[in-house]
């Protein structure tokens, strides 16, 4: 009789040591969930340099909203009118992508670009966000631009553009000038000047034949 009650007040003991253990751990992740949400919600209020004209939209959240998919909720009329701001920042993250090709090229050292960065407009600023493979291709074209040579050139433009055809087209945008006009002069006019010794010798063939 004494060990069944000995044995029922150990087991009662256990089991509030067991509830009060678990009481404390549920009331230290609480606070840390209201923590966190306090910290989030103190950062957002004090950055007032957020450009907030994209309706809250930022990263890859606004690249899928440019792109046809919209959170629920969001006016098909209200992202139209966001396309000319958003191609505003959308040439900013290829020519950023671009510019840290070059110089990661110049200083001969290669790196893995990140898929997202922060571009400054007229009212603030915005995270953006690119698919990571045309990330990629656009930093791979500017790393390699640095010491390629004539007969490269054509192939670096070619992959350049075709990426930046992809991205505008994704987000129904026109891509008015080739990327490769822009940001590699050097190939153009190495191709114009290709052209201009294809003419020459053909009409230098031409004179030998007349002759």
């Amino acid at each position: 009789m004494i060990t069944a009650l000995l044995l029922a007040v150990f087991l009662g003991t256990a089991a509030a040591v067991i509830l009060i253990i678990y009481l404390i751990d549920r009331v230290n992740h609480l606070e840390k969930i209201a923590s966190a949400r306090n910290d989030k919600a103190d950062s957002m209020s004090g950055d007032s340099n957020v450009d907030s004209s994209f309706l809250g939209l930022s990263s890859k959240a606004l690249w899928d909203a440019m792109c046809g998919k919209p959170p629920e909720g969001f006016n098909s009329n209200d992202l139209v009118a966001l396309k000319p701001r958003y191609e505003h920042v959308l040439k900013k993250h290829i020519e950023s992508i671009f510019a840290m090709g070059v110089t990661d090229g110049q200083a001969g050292t290669a790196k893995k670009p990140k898929p997202t960065t922060i571009i400054s407009t007229l009212r603030g600023s915005i995270e953006s966000w690119l698919p990571p493979q045309h990330v990629s291709t656009i930093y791979n074209v500017a790393f390699e631009s640095v010491t390629a040579s004539a007969e490269d050139m054509p192939r670096l433009a070619n992959s350049l553009d075709e990426s930046g055809s992809l991205l505008f087209s994704r987000t129904e945008l026109t891509l008015k000038q080739a990327l490769s006009s822009v940001l590699l002069p050097r190939a153009e006019e190495e191709s114009e000047q290709l052209a201009l010794e294809d003419s020459a010798d053909a009409s230098a063939e031409d004179e030998e034949l007349l002759l």
